[in-house]
């Protein structure tokens, strides 16, 4: 991994971790990450509207990948919801993020996408592999498999699955929109962005507008609180840095597992701001998670 694609990862980990706090702080809902998409597609409309890009220019395959992207987040979103309303972010925010990376890597070397990952790289996500399994335990003699089926595991696995899709279909979308404009590297992930939160806010809002809790929860917050309107502008500037970086590596799992290093803000706001008390097992869990990360940076 390059230089430049390492400095946009790391400062879009600070700002991912700072919405999913923001989000959890507040009750995490579909009415929530509605304003918060759409909070994100009016600050990238001015950019959509100045640039050059002509739409129909794209082809037909660009538009199933955007399709199915936007499919994916909002897979991504609802389970996200769900676990955040069912467990802490100790427990929901490093497994969310930590098994797409296992995930994202079994998919492109199953379907051939980019560079095959190293030795080193797989035997990273291995450790990281052993760290997932330890965090949902609170104490280490209380493992049982159907402490894996229960609670917010379900839903982290939902929005885990999410993550993998949108992250593989967005690379090679934004290939897609490079190759016909090339040369306008962030113009490109702008005009990208728009496209992605338009798609996600109208979806979601489709959705919310089916669901009397959801209504009652949009008219609670819209124009009424600045915490979706900050976490969507926080999440769609972390998201815009990612799709940079994936112009500097050779294979998206390794943007994947760089996103990771985030993990750790999670669990520290969780324990310091929410006042969680995570057992000894997933405190383990995340060293070995963070110490798979670091493996997978060498092999990189």
């Amino acid at each position: 991994m390059s230089l430049i694609a390492f400095l946009l990862v790391s400062i879009s980990v600070f700002l991912h971790a700072g919405w999913n706090f923001l989000s959890k702080r507040k009750v995490p809902s579909l009415a929530f990450y509605t304003i918060a998409s759409m909070s994100a597609m009016v600050m990238w409309l001015p950019g959509f509207i100045w640039s050059d890009f002509d739409w129909t220019l794209l082809p037909g395959r660009f538009w199933v990948l955007w399709c199915a992207s936007v499919g994916c987040e909002l897979l991504y979103f609802a389970g996200l919801a769900h676990a955040y309303r069912r467990g802490d972010i100790s427990l929901v925010y490093p497994l969310a993020r930590a098994l797409p990376v296992l995930l994202t890597a079994a998919t492109t070397m199953i379907f051939g996408l980019g560079k095959t990952p190293g030795p080193v790289a797989l035997s990273g996500m291995a450790v990281l592999s052993a760290g997932c399994l330890l965090m949902p335990l609170m104490h280490w003699n209380t493992f049982s498999l159907a402490g894996y089926r229960g609670g917010a595991l379900k839903f982290i696995l939902m929005a885990a699955v999410g993550t993998t899709g949108y992250t593989i279909l967005d690379s090679m979308a934004i290939r897609i929109v490079r190759d016909v404009y090339p040369g306008h590297g962030i113009s490109c992930s702008i005009f990208y962005l728009f496209l992605l939160e338009l798609g996600i806010g109208i979806s979601m809002f489709c959705l919310v507008l089916a669901s009397n809790a959801e209504r009652d929860e949009y008219r609670r917050l819209f124009l009424k609180s600045k915490t979706p309107v900050i976490s969507g502008v926080f999440s769609s500037v972390a998201y815009m840095l990612i799709l940079l970086a994936m112009a500097y590596v050779t294979n998206v799992s390794y943007v994947q597992a760089f996103r990771q290093m985030s993990l750790p803000l999670g669990v520290l706001a969780g324990i310091f701001f929410l006042h969680e008390k995570p057992g000894r097992p997933r405190l383990a869990g995340i060293v070995l998670v963070v110490l798979g990360l670091m493996i997978v940076s060498l092999g990189a």
